[in-house]
């Protein structure tokens, strides 16, 4: 499969996930579906009820045969069902397309549906179903009427912005952002969740049910969303949910950043990343700065070996950025007092190196005077509990590389 083929296809399964995410809050209190039933879609709620199909074809033009083993597949559903002229669950067709649609001529003949649809070509013998299937008159005008196609459905970024809208309406307290930034892919992760379960049953969620679930704040991105939403996408929600201020000073607080950069270690990098740390997450320095309010944050360099971590604080050094690691002086063992006061105005710290893991519960237990908050950002797995200080506010970060966080400032 050629990459644009692929991008079409994935981009397919993610329309087909969000016309789910609509079927769900457009519904009522009873409302359930079952993702990849029937159909791709089934939704039971009362007489809006329907088996669910969706195709996404935004580069292609529409033609009968897009749609024709669609249509045949319904129709044999019908006929398994026994052709019951009571019955409440419509036959949904829903699609977008880069043009064409004049091609279909609305409401469906019997004689169009036969030729169009249900009659097709396999090694040279043609096939009529509604024969093969001994559907009679009656039964094929019964069907006709369960049978719904939309060909002209909203395109796939109408309808994300549509999904923002009902979110915005139906959870409390849920900002445009907020929609876009955490209840938007709790929902995408809730449905796809939903479609990779074996059994049928285990597919299935009332709408009071998915509400509940996609109702947090929590961040779940695994890598299959990351595919979906970016690594651009994904450092804007780790900032928006752990570094949102309401006000345009950096609030005061005892940030420790545990980053791994095994592998990926380079100097002018992780020089650059560090200076830019220190910046963004330090106070602003001005004439009448009083000294409890200065603070800046603390790094510990996970993968970097002793003579790497000494030519990046020489690099440092060279650029001008002040930092402590503890040690008061050549020769001395490691001072977790030294390390954690505060800057002042003559030593206008930007950052602050933990030596290693077995520092830091040491570390975070001497600090006083601000919260205290760890932020473990890891590749492969977070932190040990051993090595964290109990009581204190750990949160881990699934990042793509070392250097993530600098794209986290950046969002």
């Amino acid at each position: 499969m050629t990459d644009r083929a692929a991008t079409a296809t994935i981009k397919g399964y993610f329309y087909q996930f969000d016309q789910t995410i609509v079927r769900l809050l457009e519904g009522s209190k009873q409302a359930s579906v079952t993702v990849e039933g029937i159909e791709d879609i089934d939704l039971d709620d009362g007489d809006k009820s329907a088996f669910v199909q969706c195709k996404y074809y935004e580069g292609t033009e529409y033609n009968h045969s897009v749609i024709k083993d669609a249509v045949i597949h319904m129709l044999r559903h019908f006929h398994k069902a026994g052709c019951p002229s009571n019955q409440t669950f419509k036959y949904r067709l829903f699609g977008h397309y880069k043009g064409g649609q004049h091609k279909l001529i609305l409401p469906l003949t019997a004689a169009f549906l036969k030729e169009n649809f249900l009659t097709y070509a396999r090694e040279k013998i043609e096939h009529k179903v509604h024969e093969e299937l001994s559907i009679t008159p009656k039964q094929l005008a019964d069907f006709q009427a369960l049978l719904d196609i939309d060909l002209n459905a909203l395109s796939y970024e109408d309808q994300q912005r549509k999904i923002a809208k009902l979110l915005v309406s139906e959870i409390q307290d849920c900002s445009a952002g907020d929609a876009e930034i955490f209840y938007y892919p709790n929902a995408i992760n809730v449905i796809q969740g939903l479609a990779i379960e074996a059994d049928e049953a285990k597919r299935k969620i009332t709408r009071s049910g998915f509400l509940k679930a996609v109702n947090r704040k929590e961040i779940i991105f695994s890598s299959w969303l990351q595919q979906k939403f970016g690594n651009d996408y994904y450092a804007k929600l780790i900032r928006r949910k752990f570094f949102k201020s309401s006000t345009p000073k950096m609030p005061k607080a005892s940030r420790i950043f545990v980053i791994d950069m095994t592998g990926e270690y380079e100097l002018h990098k992780a020089a650059g990343m560090l200076a830019k740390l220190g910046e963004f997450f330090s106070h602003k320095e001005h004439g009448r700065t009083p000294q409890q309010d200065r603070f800046c944050p603390y790094v510990l360099l996970r993968g970097v070996a002793p003579a790497d971590l000494i030519e990046l604080k020489a690099s440092l050094l060279r650029q001008g950025v002040k930092f402590s690691d503890g040690y008061p002086f050549h020769g001395a063992d490691f001072s977790a007092a030294s390390l954690v006061a505060d800057p002042t105005k003559e030593n206008l710290y930007r950052v602050k190196f933990i030596p290693a893991l077995d520092q830091l519960a040491l570390t975070a237990s001497v600090i006083t005077g601000s919260v205290v908050a760890i932020y473990d950002l890891f590749k492969a797995a977070p932190l040990d509990d051993a090595y964290l200080p109990k009581g204190i506010a750990h949160y881990t970060i699934k990042s793509s590389n070392s250097y993530f966080v600098q794209e986290v400032m950046q969002a």
